[in-house]
């Protein structure tokens, strides 16, 4: 039961992250065709069973469920590089720079996921995360 709490919780967190992440991009790559409304919709859209994945990710690890920890990986994978992969697509005459920075911060973020995962993992093995 307080999986599912952690869950819903995590996920949550994950939505409001949308907010801030639609604001850079309206005020940073609005000007160069990106449309912070369709990127808000597609991030929000996505973020929710990013945050369901990850958490089940962990979970699955822990219990050594190795075909349910490949399945929530692939969901937990889409979901994560979809919003980056419409501003990379969408995104129209904007200078180089702009596409390496979105590069790195999709780099970045991948990286944080995936040391936080790594956290969450320990933890859970070493019987720290509620069941």
């Amino acid at each position: 039961m307080k999986i599912k709490i952690i869950e819903k919780l995590w996920a949550s967190t994950i939505v409001l992250y949308s907010f801030g992440a639609t604001f850079i991009v309206w005020k940073t790559l609005a000007k160069y065709g990106v449309n912070p409304i369709l990127f808000f919709v597609i991030d929000v859209c996505t973020s929710w069973p990013y945050g369901i994945a990850t958490a089940r990710m962990v979970v699955k690890i822990v219990e050594r469920d190795w075909i349910a920890v490949r399945k929530w990986t692939v969901i937990a994978a889409l979901t994560f590089v979809t919003p980056q992969v419409y501003i990379l697509a969408a995104a129209h005459h904007a200078p180089r720079d702009v596409y390496v920075i979105i590069i790195t911060v999709l780099v970045l973020l991948a990286l944080v996921t995936i040391v936080s995962l790594i956290v969450k993992i320990r933890r859970a093995i070493s019987g720290n995360l509620p069941k």
